[in-house]
């Protein structure tokens, strides 16, 4: 395509027209610094939306490749992406940009036309159809994104009002129809980055090149405006073979210089200076419409001063009994000072605790320096417990502790609950209860630590209270304990004798027992951990004198209930008189000492005859033995019976 040239650019050549100036150029700070010291310089720019641009090489400065990555396919456009701030291209606002395969941003979307435009055919301005604007170009040519993946990348870096938007194109290859051909093993990484507030432009190369073998053959640098009829290019660039590698280059719509009176110093948004006496600066803003703009700055120099800062470290770590005292020398003074711990005007401070601190000298010229120094403290001692063990069982002397000291300076010694110091750090045989261990290391820093040492509850088991029961009697014995049976691994009773009467439930705490005389019980039980407790009970036997006799027998030799005769126990003799119902003695026996033998007493026989069937009564005299103190005890009984054949 023929193209008309509207405009042919310079390097650093200002062109026709600055608009929408928002604010003066401020240059700061007006202040007073110390005779040899250095000061930074600080222009607020004008800030400039502009038709026009300027450009200049600056050091290569590639921006870290990140951010959002994707793959595109050849000869297409992506977007549109946020660019994270206002930005100004040719008088107009945008936030938003589009990305093509072929090395190019727009603000607009691009049309298909000018997609597959893939190569420049002639130089821009260019407002043909085809042509992509308003547009960015760095550089334009016929890269091939299909052949790559996740090979292009945006994303905004920094803060405001300093943001920068960073759009890249890493290790794509250029387009070459064969696929195996040279222009496809030459791949070109390079970035367009947008600055905000200033809207500069920045173009950095790692490597570009153009495909000789393919279409035209070409690649354009620069910038063009939405109508196309304004462009601004590199010379030398602009629809031409050329590479570059590890270059850097920035549009500006302003220059920024510095002056101290009529000479140049520097250039830039800042400067730093170090002037010997006071002295004026000058920073003049240059827009490319050639508009200018300028503040000056004065910085006063004042005395020198100097001081030392003498220190005393904390005693142990964690203290803040550190001090620090300032001696100041100068012709600048009286002096005044501002402390970081919070005192002004004193040339001491105490109480200071282990850090950094700084002390700002002010003399009355003016001068101000700022001294830092550090309060020093070894580490913090700081203890802690390790394989506490709590007591087995209530009451048990068993607790163990290990303290662990860390910090201050080693050895240390220990005192548990104010006892004299040990060396070990180990303490057994503790009773449950609360304890203060004071530890003490070598330069006598000291700290204390609390620790508790705990144990289970007691188990109780209470049997009930001793009771009293009548000879040949029972008693049940019902024991309560105080921790559920689940937590049990067994009870026992003693002595034996007795039976368990739980049906069959395990743990048993009820024991039933029929002792002849005064008799304690023990009942004992322990828990999972081995924990035990036991209770005891009395059961008292009152002995009553007594004996018995049946009410009938049946003498038939059949050898049962053949014999009429008394049972019981401890009768030591008895005289057993019987009578008929006609008052005849049929039976009598004296100082009887055998009973509860089915063989012994009277047989039914009376004068070699069995006696009648009937009524009978009896008498007798009996002697027994009480079993508590064997006291011989003599009573009389009697009754009537029936015998019966």
């Amino acid at each position: 395509m023929k193209k008309n040239i509207f405009l042919t650019i310079l390097s650093l050549v200002t062109l026709f027209y600055a608009g929408n100036i928002k604010a003066q150029i401020t240059a700061y700070p007006d202040t007073t610094i110390c005779s040899g010291e250095t000061i930074t310089l600080y222009a607020d720019l004008v800030e400039i939306c502009t038709d026009c641009y300027t450009y200049k090489e600056i050091p290569y400065a590639l921006e870290p490749i990140g951010g959002t990555s994707f793959s595109m396919i050849d000869d297409t456009h992506s977007g549109p992406y946020e660019i994270g701030f206002t930005f100004c291209f040719f008088g107009i606002e945008y936030t938003e940009f589009y990305l093509s395969s072929n090395g190019w941003i727009s603000f607009d979307e691009p049309t298909f036309e000018m997609d597959i435009n893939w190569t420049p055919d002639g130089e821009i301005p260019d407002s043909s159809p085809d042509v992509p604007s308003p547009a960015i170009f760095s550089p334009w040519t016929d890269w091939n994104t299909g052949a790559c993946t996740d090979c292009l990348f945006y994303e905004v870096i920094g803060t405001a009002p300093n943001r920068r938007c960073v759009i890249t194109w890493e290790n794509v290859p250029l387009f070459d129809p064969d696929p195996f051909g040279s222009c496809a093993e030459d791949e070109g990484t390079f970035q367009i980055v947008l600055i905000e507030t200033s809207n500069f432009i920045e173009n950095h190369f790692e490597h570009v090149s153009i495909c000789p073998d393919w279409d035209l053959g070409l690649a354009t640098q620069g910038v063009q405006n939405v109508d196309g009829d304004f462009a601004y290019t590199v010379s030398g660039r602009n629809a031409t073979d050329w590479s570059a590698d590890n270059e850097s280059w920035r549009w500006f719509t302003s220059e920024v210089k510095w002056y101290e009176g009529a000479t140049l110093i520097d250039s830039g948004a800042t400067t730093d200076v170090s002037p010997d006496i006071t002295t004026t600066y000058t920073v003049v803003q240059t827009l490319c419409d050639g508009t200018t703009y300028s503040d000056d700055v004065t910085i006063t120099v004042a005395n020198s001063l100097s001081a030392t800062v003498a220190t005393t470290d904390v005693s142990c770590g964690g203290a803040d009994d550190g001090t620090a005292s300032i001696t100041v020398t100068g012709t600048g003074g009286p002096f005044s000072y501002e402390w970081s711990s919070g005192e002004s005007d004193v040339t001491s401070v105490s109480g200071l605790e282990g850090g950094e601190y700084f002390v700002t000298v002010t003399a009355d010229d003016g001068c101000v320096k700022v001294y830092s120094f550090i309060i020093n403290e070894i580490p913090e001692l700081i203890l802690s417990t390790d394989d506490l063990v709590n007591t087995t069982c209530f009451g048990y002397p068993d607790g163990e502790v290990s303290i662990v000291a860390t910090g201050g300076t080693a050895p240390y010694s220990y005192s548990l609950n104010g006892d004299a110091p040990q060396v070990s750090n180990d303490y057994n045989g503790l009773v449950a209860g609360d304890y203060t261990v004071t530890v003490t290391d070598a330069i006598g820093c000291v700290t204390e630590l609390e620790f508790t040492i705990t144990e289970p509850a007691l188990i109780t088991i209470d049997a009930g209270p001793d009771v009293t029961i009548s000879s040949g009697a029972s008693y049940s014995i019902n024991a309560v304990v105080s921790v559920p049976g689940e937590e049990l691994s067994g009870v026992s009773w003693g002595p034996p004798g007795g039976f368990l009467d739980c049906g069959g439930i395990d743990p048993c705490f009820t024991y039933v027992v029929a002792p002849e005389n005064t008799t304690t019980y023990l009942v004992s039980v322990s828990d999972l951990n081995g924990c035990a407790a036991s209770d005891f009970i009395t059961i008292f036997v009152e002995f009553i004198p007594e004996i018995f006799f049946p009410n009938a027998f049946s003498p038939n030799a059949d050898g049962f209930n053949d014999f009429f005769q008394p049972w019981g126990y401890n009768v030591k003799n008895y005289n057993l008189v019987i009578y008929n119902r006609w008052g005849e003695m049929v039976y009598e026996t004296n100082n009887v000492g055998i009973l509860n033998n089915k063989e012994m007493g009277w047989d039914g026989i009376f004068n070699g005859e069995e006696a009648e069937i009937g009524s009978y009564t009896f008498y007798a005299d009996v002697m027994m033995v009480r079993p508590d103190d064997d006291a011989e005890i003599a009573f009389t009984t009697g009754g009537s019976f029936v015998l019966v054949r």
